[in-house]
């Protein structure tokens, strides 16, 4: 039985690949101790490097990233490759600035260096920001994949997200962070080969790589550097190397979560961590960017969205994906099933450091210090169940409420480069004082809160306004699409082809704004 395109096939193709991940987590919860808060949060600190860096990089490239990263590229070529330099800057910043401090400290939680540092005040105040902000983003790594799959297939959005938030708690709680790392080395491969597939059956379809150069060359695709020094341009040499550096430090440097991996394995073993999670990190983002190069390479002459074939730029990926796969059975499910898999890998991730967060620093404020000893792992596993299960009513409030969705990204905009803030104080300036972290903190939050807000204001009043590059239509066959419009028209529900791109639009364009806010912030010298 066939839903909106979705097959027996499909169903069968993303129930296995989910089930390979929840299996892979589940052995590790079955089969290796979970006794104690080293074995449970950091596995033991003896896990397999290379695999603790796949994981990292399954945690930040998000699907919604994976289709941004493509449409940018089809629309407005290649400067965003720029990125790669900042994520190389930001992986020897960390290097040599903030791993030698933390990892010396030896720290269940990042956040007693700041009680170390400056005192306890601070700290339970930068870690409240922290669970506030990973609860906001819990539930929309879970809605906007069932959204998609809840359009794909009919299924009630609420049930397909209970279900899999239900899988991953599973795993999650059961696993701990081996079962998370494992995972996600599971769950990024698949997404890989899926973008790799897409990117060689593009070429193919194209006729080859020298013609798909030259189509690119010609549309102005390929264009790099541009040194303007005008901080309003959309993206620049400059803009790129303030904004995206900020933005990859935060992530890369005093994310709880990014720390808390580079205490998985033995500290000889933490530069190749460091080199190989920014190596697998940059080369994903480049096939991301390959596959946009390609895109644009084949409706060069036709792009569909001028043509009324599609509505929305960000559909022009899962377009392109079914345009190709039409006649290969279970594309859909395995396409779902990656992009659920890359929503399930930030999902985990953030549950297992949650967890870790509040059994280390709040627990102790209402358990006493007797029961947290006696059964750290069990509290652990009941804590991830417990913000799973709070997750999913959150996700209930999105459904219903847009100003919640826009407050957790309002709140991500606005927290990310405080947080960071504080720590690069610490680390940074030996003079720095409390007083002086508490009103810095204070003054980045308002700060960068007016920044988020206007900026998200300006962009809905159409003040702020990037037009792509030259898109042609000379090409088409205007019959073949004017049918496949009306076909899409009259189904009752969304075609496969509109599926992924219904919240993935919102998706960039908030991150775009949490990039914007970030790029500020550099430029700042936040």
């Amino acid at each position: 039985m066939a839903t909106n395109g979705f097959t027996w096939i499909d169903y069968a193709i993303f129930t296995i690949v989910t089930a390979i991940s929840c299996i892979v987590g589940l052995y590790f919860g079955l089969f290796s101790r979970q006794k104690t808060i080293e074995d449970y949060l950091f596995g033991g600190k003896n896990m397999k490097w290379f695999a603790v860096s796949i994981s990292l990089t399954a945690s930040a490239l998000s699907s919604h990233s994976i289709v941004g990263l493509a449409t940018e590229v089809y629309l407005h070529g290649s400067q965003v490759i720029l990125m790669t330099f900042s994520i190389a800057l930001a992986s020897l910043a960390n290097y040599f600035l903030y791993v030698p401090v933390f990892s010396n400290l030896k720290m269940t939680s990042i956040f007693e260096y700041l009680e170390m540092r400056f005192n306890g005040f601070l700290r339970k105040l930068i870690m409240l920001i922290a669970v506030g902000t990973y609860m906001c983003v819990l539930p929309l790594c879970m809605y906007t994949p069932s959204l998609t799959f809840s359009q794909a297939t009919g299924v009630n959005l609420y049930i397909i997200a209970s279900v899999m938030t239900c899988v991953c708690m599973l795993y999650t709680s059961l696993g701990g962070i081996k079962g998370v790392t494992w995972s996600d080395v599971v769950q990024l491969s698949i997404t890989i080969t899926l973008v790799i597939a897409l990117i060689v059956m593009g070429i193919v379809s194209t006729g080859s790589v020298s013609e798909v150069i030259h189509r690119a060359s010609d549309g102005d695709r390929l264009k790099i550097f541009d040194f303007n020094p005008d901080p309003t341009v959309r993206v620049s040499f400059w803009t790129i190397l303030l904004g995206s550096t900020a933005t990859s430090c935060v992530t890369l440097c005093t994310s709880p979560h990014e720390v808390q991996r580079y205490s998985t394995i033995p500290r000889r073993l933490i530069p190749r961590l460091i080199a190989s999670y920014s190596t697998i990190y940059t080369l994903a983002k480049v096939l991301c960017m390959t596959l946009g190069l390609v895109m644009y390479a084949k409706y060069f002459d036709c792009d569909p969205k001028s043509i009324g074939a599609i509505k929305k730029a960000d559909q022009v990926l899962p377009y392109f994906i079914t345009e190709l796969t039409t006649s290969i059975p279970g594309f859909n499910g395995l396409f779902l099933a990656a992009f659920f898999g890359s929503s399930l890998s930030i999902y985990s991730t953030l549950l297992n450091t949650l967890s870790g967060i509040v059994y280390n620093d709040i627990a102790p404020w209402i358990i006493s210090e007797k029961l947290l000893r006696k059964a750290p792992s069990f509290i652990m596993k009941l804590l991830v169940v417990i913000f799973g299960l709070l997750s999913i009513a959150f996700i209930y409030l999105l459904e219903n409420g847009g100003t919640v969705f826009e407050l957790s990204y309002y709140v991500r905009g606005t927290t990310g480069g405080t947080m960071f803030g504080v720590f690069t104080l610490g680390v940074l300036l030996p003079f720095a004082n409390s007083k002086g972290a508490f009103l810095g903190a204070i003054a980045s939050v308002l700060l960068m809160g007016v920044i988020v807000v206007n900026n998200s204001i300006y962009v809905r009043n159409g003040f702020i306004h990037h037009s792509p590059k030259s898109l042609h239509t000379y090409g088409c066959n205007t019959t073949t699409f004017s049918n496949f419009t009306l076909n899409v028209t009259a189904t009752p529900q969304p075609n496969f082809v509109l599926v992924v791109s219904s919240f993935v639009s919102v998706l960039r364009a908030n991150r775009s704004n949490d990039h914007d806010s970030n790029r500020s912030c550099g430029q700042l010298g936040n």
